[in-house]
């Protein structure tokens, strides 16, 4: 039985549901976020130093990957996908048109990096999300990207996460929603604009949708609070629904035989720990990522030390969670997350991170 290859192209929302442990029939090899489909009807572009400002490796590639287009080179690696995960959390952002002519995403991450700051880019333009110009160049960007996965012949591989932003949270709570009802109301009928064109490009079959009862937010989401940090049940539900259409229902022999296939990744195959840490709010947030070459990495057990002044105040034992979430300690300090990799001949990796104070989105 062969481990079904997963491709993502789009956010949290989809990442998050492959830390369920029933998920370990999905091998992730790749994750694009942070990235407008738009932007890929532009020609490469690249910013060494702009990318070397921002301290997150995840974040640095994203940007990277935005700028450069990478997706579109990526055939071996769309051709191995089983599965091509899309949804449209990301597409929220405006565009920025260069001087130069190339198009690249303005995410919170390029502002992060002061790219938009340089003098070389000062008479750059703005296109904005919802705008007739950026939904024609978005149309343009998604074809593309389509286009090439018919050539691939992968287009039946795909399947949409029909996600929108949550209006309310999933529980009583004494948190404020962070976004007023009328911005979540705007971002939905784009949203809804986007999910109706892509079902011209596409089957409806291809679709996984959600009872609205099923997005709602969650005020102790791992990631902070956001209208798409959704409950638990969310989570779950797609992994149901994206399990059936990859032929991996729960009640299928398949499903079954594959939970035993997934081992961890030994220390000694050359795989890499790296950790970010920030905080958000009164909570501090810590996320592994394992790679080998440059290719995502699944299985093993993880934990996590908080250090206060490099003396242990916290920590979560090893589970196959690869995230973590601390309180913010009451006493002051410099703040670091220390990680842990245990591959299953118990061989150990340590990264370590200062906690920011700022979210990732």
């Amino acid at each position: 039985m062969v481990i079904k290859n997963l491709f993502i192209y789009g956010s949290c929302v989809s990442r998050d549901i492959f830390n369920l442990e029933d998920s370990r029939v999905f091998r992730i090899t790749d994750y694009y976020a942070r990235s407008s489909m738009a932007s890929l009807c532009s020609t490469p572009y690249l910013d060494t130093e702009a990318l070397d400002r921002i301290p997150s490796a995840f974040r640095r590639r994203m940007v990277k990957n935005d700028f450069t287009k990478k997706l579109l080179a990526e055939t071996d690696r769309l051709q191995a996908a089983d599965v091509i995960l899309i949804d449209l959390i990301d597409e929220r952002f405006d565009l920025v048109v260069l001087p130069s002519g190339q198009l690249i995403t303005h995410s919170n991450e390029l502002d992060e990096s002061g790219f938009l700051n340089g003098s070389e880019v000062r008479r750059y333009r703005v296109i904005r999300h919802g705008s007739d110009e950026h939904r024609k160049i978005w149309l343009k960007g998604v074809r593309k990207f389509l286009a090439l996965l018919k050539t691939l012949n992968k287009l039946d591989c795909v399947i949409v996460n029909e996600v929108f932003w949550a209006s309310r949270f999933d529980s009583e709570t004494q948190t404020a929603f962070p976004v007023p009802a009328a911005v979540v109301e705007k971002a939905n009928t784009e949203l809804a604009w986007m999910y109706a064109a892509l079902e011209q490009e596409l089957d409806r079959s291809q679709f996984i949708s959600f009872y609205p009862a099923l997005l709602t937010a969650d005020p102790e989401h791992r990631w902070g609070v956001s209208p798409f940090h959704y409950s638990e049940q969310y989570y779950q539900s797609a992994l149901e629904q994206i399990l059936v259409k990859a032929g991996l229902g729960k009640g299928s022999s398949a499903y079954c035989e594959t939970q035993e296939l997934i081992r961890a990744p030994r220390v000694s195959s050359g795989v890499k720990l790296t950790l970010d840490a920030y905080m958000a709010g009164e909570e501090i947030y810590a996320h592994c990522t394992l790679d080998r070459d440059g290719q995502a990495c699944e299985g093993g057990d993880y934990a996590f030390y908080l250090m206060i002044d490099g003396v242990r105040h916290d920590m979560r034992w090893y589970e196959v969670s690869p995230n973590a979430r601390f309180d913010r300690p009451g006493v002051p300090g410099e703040l670091q997350v220390v990680a842990f990799y245990r591959d299953e001949l118990d061989e150990k990796l340590v990264a370590k991170s200062r906690v920011i104070s700022e979210g990732v989105v």
